[in-house]
């Protein structure tokens, strides 16, 4: 004779099945951690230095009137070199205390400045020439006081009032 015992046992043994398939899923799929977001804090850590190092080329050496920053140093004498060596003596120092071992970044810097008109003009600043991926920019603005001579780097602007220009820089690991 047939009787009912069995058909409980059936839906018993199916129901205990799928809690283990549940179960072995959750424990699985938790136990398994994939961050996205460590791929990025090389780039971030990139980013920060070269923000440093505009920030600390950008005070000046000296307090009182006349004082220029490297910056506006390099900017307004049109000196792509000075800029060169600062920059990268900041950005390659050596990564332990040991000394041993120093960075190798590389940059591709561009001004952009408004000119009279009112249009936008960049000009290069120096740098070498971008073929890679992994990339960051990162910009200032450099204050440029007014002189009585032009800036011979950017041919369009005058410099008989106060400008600001803007100094992008991209930079990247070798």
């Amino acid at each position: 004779m047939v009787t009912d015992e069995g058909q409980l046992y059936t839906i018993e043994g199916i129901a205990a099945a799928f809690m283990i398939v549940v179960t072995a899923y959750l424990v699985i799929s938790t136990t398994s951690v994939l961050t996205q977001q460590d791929v990025h804090i090389i780039d971030l850590q990139m980013q920060q230095l070269g923000n440093d190092a505009l920030g600390m080329m950008d005070c000046p050496d000296t307090y009182g009137v006349g004082s220029q920053s490297v910056l506006e140093e390099a900017i307004s004498e049109t000196n792509p070199e000075l800029f060169n060596q600062t920059f990268l003596g900041l950005v390659n120092s050596p990564r332990n205390f040991a000394g041993s071992g120093s960075d190798r970044l590389n940059y591709s810097a561009v001004i952009y400045y408004r000119n009279p008109s009112g249009t936008i003009e960049h000009v290069p600043f120096g740098g070498g020439t971008y073929y890679r991926e992994n990339s960051v920019k990162v910009s200032r603005w450099v204050f440029l006081p007014k002189k009585s001579s032009s800036l011979p780097l950017l041919p369009n602007l005058t410099n008989s009032v106060n400008r600001s220009v803007l100094l992008e820089v991209q930079l990247w690991r070798e």
